[in-house]
């Protein structure tokens, strides 16, 4: 399964999305670093993306394949916010009509992001279930080409060029690579693609300890679906694990690490008033993982950390910065 998303489909994933996209910085947080062992914090903000998160790579690069015909009839995608409004920006700038499903606990600011790229949003149900249930029925009535957030490997290729991006911005060593994980498309492509650039360098993913699908998949030896916990990173609450992310995960993650909401909620803050950088739960993990100490930032060490994105509902953050 590694084989279904090749280098080559990478870097084809990165030319075809170029005009599409921004290239996103890569800082050294230094007051974050006073939090660790000495080691180099670097931080890659997709927050910075277009759209406000990572999301857009990989619709970009499935945008892209769709024929005339298929962006006449229309796209739909089942997204909890930031797919949805990746998908509702390419739509637009292709000239297509974009049904995005989403839950009807979604955070009011990903739902009027997708609106306001002039998205029809349908709030339906709360599980992924629900949402791809109710996308099978738009695409059954209408036609339209499914985007899906986690499963397509066009979407996957997209993903992992936020990792080849960040690696050719790094100057010199590069020891490890910190990347959130949830419904399993970004992890499983940018984990292929350091792996793919460079073997020695570490892949680490942190997944919510209240949904640890690949967690309980890797124990198990193949992909399950996990009870749906409770968590502040909205856009990791994904309970089932599938199989292209689960295998390409098992082949190119070195350590798969769970992290409680205490450590997520001070990732969180320390971001903002440390890094300087709005970014929501779900681009924390990493640093909470790091927080916890279940990352080793040792003197010497230097890491990468995907922020994944940064679309947070105002009032929302402001309790999570309150404390």
């Amino acid at each position: 399964m590694e084989q279904a998303i090749s280098m080559q489909d990478i870097a084809q994933a990165a030319e075809r999305i170029r005009p599409y996209i921004k290239k996103t910085p890569l800082v050294r947080a230094e007051k974050l670093e006073a939090l660790f062992g000495g080691a180099e914090i670097w931080l890659k903000l997709e927050n910075f993306q277009i759209t406000g998160s990572f999301k857009l790579r990989g619709v970009a690069n499935k945008v892209c394949t769709l024929t005339e015909e298929e962006l006449k009839r229309g796209v739909t995608a089942a997204s909890s916010g930031n797919h949805a409004q990746a998908v509702s920006y390419m739509a637009a700038l292709r000239g297509a009509h974009a049904a995005i499903v989403m839950p009807e606990n979604a955070p009011q600011a990903k739902v009027d992001g997708a609106r306001g790229f002039g998205a029809e949003v349908i709030l339906h149900g709360f599980t992924g279930e629900d949402r791809d249930q109710k996308c099978e029925e738009l695409i059954a009535r209408y036609g339209y080409s499914l985007i899906h957030s986690h499963t397509d490997p066009a979407v996957i290729a997209g993903h992992a060029t936020a990792a080849t991006e960040a690696l050719e911005q790094m100057e010199g060593k590069v020891d490890a690579v910190v990347i959130p994980c949830g419904a399993g498309s970004l992890t499983s492509g940018a984990a292929r693609a350091v792996k793919g650039l460079n073997p020695e360098i570490a892949t680490i993913a942190v997944e919510p300890a209240a949904v640890p699908r690949f967690t309980q998949s890797l124990a198990a030896g193949h992909p399950v679906t996990v009870d749906m916990g409770q968590t502040i990173a909205d856009g990791l609450r994904v309970s089932k694990a599938e199989s292209i992310n689960y295998e390409l995960i098992r082949d190119n993650v070195d350590t798969l690490l769970t992290i409680e909401e205490n450590w997520i909620e001070q990732a969180v803050r320390e971001m903002a008033f440390r890094a300087k950088v709005v970014a929501e739960p779900s681009g924390c993990v990493g640093i909470a993982a790091a927080l916890a100490g279940k990352i080793d930032t040792s003197a010497g060490k230097r890491l990468i950390f995907l922020i994944t994105g940064g679309n947070v509902d105002g009032e929302f953050y402001s309790r999570l910065l309150r404390g």
